[in-house]
């Protein structure tokens, strides 16, 4: 019914009820969330697990301030490199014109020494094919999508980010409801969350297995290429920080303790 950019205020306004969106597309509006869109922040299964236990309330905090209730977030694929050639080094991206698709992978590609070039999923194969892009970082299900094996014979998997999508309700329309109906919703949103979060996990080993299976070679990025992407990371980390204010060092101190436990 709305297209992206109109569905988080259709849902404040009243105009729709529900509504679903990709966190990182409003991060403009406030830094908490586009968190898990952070390259290389949390770039496990595991941390980004942490990563979500440790944002959820503030997430839900700031929903709230705007008249919405969170109902349950759910992750997408990790995400990895699409190349022509075997990836092996990071140097071998420099001077390349990598395909970013939001301010933050924008800066990703900069600091890789990558031209950094904004395409839509529907344009890629073309963006390829007139070489308007030689690289792709993204999921193995936009992979699929696209059908990259089209256009490279590689797939680097290197973890990097697993955004969320978010699904909400206008607060004043739940409360509403009447006692039952209210609570078959939030019964309904928390077997949501617990089912997205395992056909997550199994997606994405179903995506990795459908490259395979048109040919592409799919590999684990070598330990150094890891560690160097990783200091890119933490890199990014600090630039977020630093615009996330007090609740993002909240926010870190609780994650990174969550990891080590």
């Amino acid at each position: 019914m709305l297209p992206m950019a109109q569905i988080k205020r259709g849902v404040q306004t009243g105009q729709v009820q529900l509504g679903e969106i990709l966190l990182s597309a409003y991060g403009n509006e406030d830094p908490f969330f586009e968190v898990d869109s952070v390259p290389f922040l949390a770039d496990t299964w595991p941390a980004s697990v942490a990563l979500h236990e440790a944002t959820e309330p503030f997430i839900r905090t700031r929903l709230e301030r705007q008249g919405l209730t969170l109902l349950y977030m759910v992750h997408w694929n990790s995400q990895g490199f699409y190349t022509r050639a075997p990836l092996i080094w990071l140097e071998q991206l420099r001077g390349t014109r990598l395909r970013a698709f939001n301010t933050l992978t924008f800066r990703f590609a900069e600091l890789l020494g990558a031209q950094p070039v904004t395409v839509q999923v529907p344009d890629i194969p073309q963006a390829f094919a007139t070489n308007l892009v030689n690289v792709l970082f993204t999921s193995a299900q936009t992979g699929v999508d696209a059908s990259a094996w089209d256009f490279a014979g590689h797939f680097t998997d290197v973890g990097g980010m697993r955004p969320r999508n978010a699904v909400f309700a206008n607060s004043r329309a739940l409360a509403a409801l009447d006692p039952a109906a209210r609570k078959a919703v939030l019964d309904a949103a928390a077997r949501a969350a617990a089912r997205g979060a395992e056909m997550s996990r199994e997606a994405e080993g179903a995506m990795l297995d459908r490259l395979r299976r048109q040919g592409m070679q799919v590999t684990a990025a070598p330990p150094a290429m890891q560690a160097a992407l990783r200091e890119i990371g933490t890199r990014q980390t600090q630039d977020w920080l630093q615009r996330a204010g007090p609740d993002g060092g909240q926010m870190l101190e609780r994650y990174r303790a969550l990891v080590t436990h």
